[in-house]
């Protein structure tokens, strides 16, 4: 009788572990299947709902190294049935992510592009697109002063808060590269007549 019970249990046991590996690779396959390859020549997708009819799509793009690129920015009103297209020059670097934001509350969103140079800090550099209807228009994204870029070692932290664009870096010794100060800038960007002007926060 005990042997019984122990082939049960031991039954019961090897088919959970087989249920639960199974789950596992049916999991494994569909994180695999998420993974889409682009056909050549783009390399990247990033995509951006403003609403359920307004959707931004993002690609980085060019053959040859994965270093270099281009940027397409493709709008697509199916309400409107409206398309639009918006492209930067060549890129000396790599495709980050993609913020939303209406900086001056004016109903036109803005396509706040991020992408890092190929420097020895990887630098964050920004492109923006303010859409009205079909139309886009491409707004310069300030540089940082003579001295924050003394301090500044890269690796920033870029986030929207209540619809304002905040990008966070740590502040290093002027004259030694891997000395952290521990403190932090912020910046926090906001739009006006359709420039860019900023703050800056030292924490």
């Amino acid at each position: 009788m005990r042997f019984i019970k122990n082939a049960v249990l031991g039954l019961t046991i090897c088919t959970t572990l087989f249920a639960c590996n199974e789950e596992k690779k049916q999991e494994e396959k569909s994180t695999k299947k998420a993974e889409v390859l682009l056909p050549a020549p783009f390399k990247k997708h990033l995509k951006v709902e403003v609403g359920p009819e307004l959707i931004f799509d993002i690609y980085s793009w060019g053959r040859g190294s994965d270093s270099s690129s281009s940027v397409l920015v493709l709008r697509s009103d199916s309400v409107k049935n409206e398309f639009s297209v918006a492209s930067s020059d060549n890129l000396d670097g790599r495709l980050q992510e993609v913020f939303n934001t209406d900086m001056d509350t004016d109903g036109n969103p803005e396509i706040v592009i991020l992408y890092t140079k190929n420097d020895k800090y990887n630098s964050a550099e920004v492109l923006c697109y303010e859409f009205s209807g079909k139309g886009a228009n491409k707004i310069k994204f300030p540089d940082l002063t003579s001295k924050t870029k003394k301090q500044y070692r890269g690796l920033d932290k870029f986030y929207v808060k209540e619809g304002d664009l905040y990008r966070e870096f740590n502040l290093y010794s002027e004259t030694d590269t891997s000395n952290n100060t521990g403190k932090k800038m912020v910046l926090k960007y906001f739009l006006n007549r359709n420039q860019f002007d900023l703050n800056e926060i030292k924490e």
